[in-house]
């Protein structure tokens, strides 16, 4: 099994908004354009999947590469992660920031690698900016009118 250490970012925060004293060692970091620019066929589900079952341990943490952060791929695959049953650790990595956490958390990031956002934790008001949902999340959360 190949681990990553992830450590050039020491700010992980996890879902309440409490940085993580210690650093991550993830048994798999996924990278969109591997993912979406793979030769061989099949949808990225199928593909998931497979690379779920070919791990030893379960569950694993697993880290999500976000090339920029208008790259929407890296929360579509976090999404069918959660879809098809892991439910481990998932830290987003790369290019995101604070304001994205919220959204991070909806599709069912545990973890969050930021830039220093001058804080020991993240406020509610970056946690929590609205009070209701328009949608259903991958991390549980009901629309106003599933409620």
């Amino acid at each position: 099994m190949n681990t990553v250490q992830i450590n050039d970012t020491p700010y992980i925060f996890d879902l309440t908004g409490q940085r993580v004293a210690s650093v991550s060692t993830l048994a798999l970091v996924l990278d969109t354009n591997t993912i979406f620019n793979r030769s061989e066929a099949g949808t990225v589900t199928t593909y998931l999947r497979g690379v779920l079952a070919a791990q030893d341990i379960q569950p694993i943490a697993i880290g999500v590469l976000f090339d920029k952060f208008t790259d929407g791929r890296s929360y579509s695959i976090a999404s069918r992660l959660r879809e098809i049953g892991y439910a481990g650790e998932l830290h987003a990595l790369g290019d995101i920031n604070q304001e994205l956490v919220f959204l991070l958390r909806r599709v069912g990031f545990t973890h969050f690698h930021i830039p220093d956002p001058g804080a020991l934790t993240l406020t509610a008001e970056i946690l929590e900016p609205f009070k209701g949902y328009y949608q259903a999340g991958s991390d549980g959360t009901q629309a106003l009118w599933q409620v």
